[in-house]
């Protein structure tokens, strides 16, 4: 290692070693031509000649040099940066795969939101069962993803098991799941009545309440975000934390809610007046 410090200190002072000046001379015909005048505090000779001096500035190769030089006489010092992450490959795929479900998620939820409305046709009655889809399909892609960024990944699941934010984050996405629960039943149901050939309109109670559900969605997608900002800096770490309980109670909420959704769905009576009126 100390070959190579000396070898650092040599580039860098040649990098920044100033170079042979060059001289050049300027004619004063002025100064020549002119007669003595007044001049009391003696500020101009009777010179022929005025000399200037000009630095030349810093060498950019020279400088490269002097920043590569350590890496390349010890290959170590390169890969000094990426020691403390050997799954960096692994953990930026998780990473990425984390970050597009969350956008896969939101798109399907904004297309169910924007779509659903008293009297939809077949055509948007199938849109919104694909956007439904997909919404499962990108929520057990960000839920596979997020258990490996705690688990195999990051800072490792000791860290984030003492830490509360994460369970709250942990809370919120089960109220997240356990509410989408009631939209999912109910475009089930819906779909397959339509395929025994027994197609209602939608009400405007119903429309309203699952337009409400996706609102409470796009919250929760808004706070899940900066809970996981702050978890992952720490805020709040204890190691005394207990963890058990925490995760217990995540547990009940994603269960409790869930029940309470399903249970809704499946006994929810849509208005009798909106239908009769898209009937009229």
């Amino acid at each position: 290692m100390r070959p190579t410090v000396l070898l650092s200190l040599f580039a860098a002072a040649t990098a920044w070693a100033p170079q042979p000046r060059k001289q050049f001379s300027i004619k004063s015909s002025s100064i020549e031509s002119a007669p003595q005048s007044f001049d009391p505090l003696n500020l101009s000779d009777d010179i022929s000649n005025v000399q200037k001096t000009s630095s030349s500035p810093v060498r950019p190769e020279a400088v490269f040099l002097a920043s590569a030089l350590p890496l390349i006489a010890n290959p170590s010092v390169a890969s000094a940066a990426t020691a403390g992450a050997p799954n960096a490959v692994g953990s930026a795929f998780a990473a990425y795969g984390h970050y597009i479900s969350l956008i896969g998620i939101l798109a399907c939820i904004m297309a169910e939101r924007l779509t659903i409305k008293p009297n939809m046709t077949e055509e948007e009655e199938d849109f919104i069962a694909a956007a439904d889809i997909g919404l499962g399909v990108w929520g057990v892609g960000i839920a596979y993803s997020g258990y490996l960024r705690a688990v195999e990944y990051e800072k490792g699941f000791d860290f984030y098991a003492h830490e509360p934010l994460f369970w709250l984050k942990i809370a919120f996405v089960g109220v997240f799941g356990a509410s989408s629960f009631f939209n999912t039943v109910v475009i089930i149901q819906r779909a397959i009545a339509k395929r025994n050939g027994n197609f209602t309109p939608m009400g405007e109670k119903l429309s309203n309440r699952m337009i409400r559900i996706c609102n409470a969605e796009l919250t929760a997608i808004a706070i899940i975000p900066l809970t996981a900002t702050f978890m992952a800096r720490g805020v709040g770490y204890s190691q005394d934390f207990p963890w058990q309980a925490e995760a217990a109670l995540a547990a009940l909420v994603f269960g409790g809610l869930s029940f309470k959704y399903i249970k809704e769905a499946l006994t929810f009576e849509d208005n009798p007046a909106s239908l009769a009126a898209s009937e009229d």
